[in-house]
């Protein structure tokens, strides 16, 4: 893949300086930039099914595990919070339902699922083969520049989200989109 092959929609900011996360995180596709790790620490079990994902990742107090989000080898109610930080694009669509149930499985009663996304729009046969942002990300004094790109077979927007939560037995606490990009936080019933 080369930018040439991407769309882009503009370049998004994100501040998650302030962002309440609590107790014990899991953070589901923790790699890459390892940006959840770097926001809380070793409050954070990073997972990610590539091991290149996670060696990416860069050095901090947080934990690092090969995993796959469709089958969490944790107990029942072992996290207060599960993250997806531009993650869910990434998975196909038909994974999405066992993996809400795992996060939610997974989540302490009272616990948040927190998603941050962007949408994907329907893809005209004439469009490119992958649809991306740029992001630059804010953590106290650190800025952070990134950027994700995937294949452009699906769609998907907060609606999709929010939906898929609440017929996981989550209820929607906050729900904002941003811009280009969404964000959502769920509670476990």
């Amino acid at each position: 893949m080369t930018e040439e092959d991407i769309k882009f929609i503009d370049p998004q900011y994100i501040d998650l300086t302030d962002v309440e996360l609590s107790g014990r995180i899991l953070d589901i596709g923790g790699g890459g930039e390892g940006i959840i790790g770097l926001l809380k620490g070793e409050s954070v079990v990073a997972i990610d099914r590539r091991e290149s994902e996670l060696k990416e990742a860069p050095p901090g107090d947080y934990l690092k595990i090969i995993m796959d989000a469709k089958e969490l080898k944790f107990l029942d109610g072992t996290f207060d919070t599960v993250t997806a930080f531009f993650t869910l694009m990434y998975i196909p669509l038909e994974n999405h339902q066992i993996i809400f149930q795992e996060i939610h499985r997974v989540l302490k009663k009272g616990g948040q699922f927190v998603v941050w996304d962007f949408p994907i729009p329907k893809r005209d046969k004439d469009e490119k083969e992958f649809y991306g942002l740029m992001l630059e990300v804010k953590i106290r004094d650190t800025n952070i520049s990134t950027g994700y790109a995937t294949k452009w077979i699906k769609e998907q927007d907060l609606a999709y989200y929010a939906k898929l939560g609440t017929s996981n037995g989550f209820s929607v606490v906050e729900k904002d989109p941003i811009d280009g990009i969404f964000y959502v936080r769920f509670k476990k019933d």
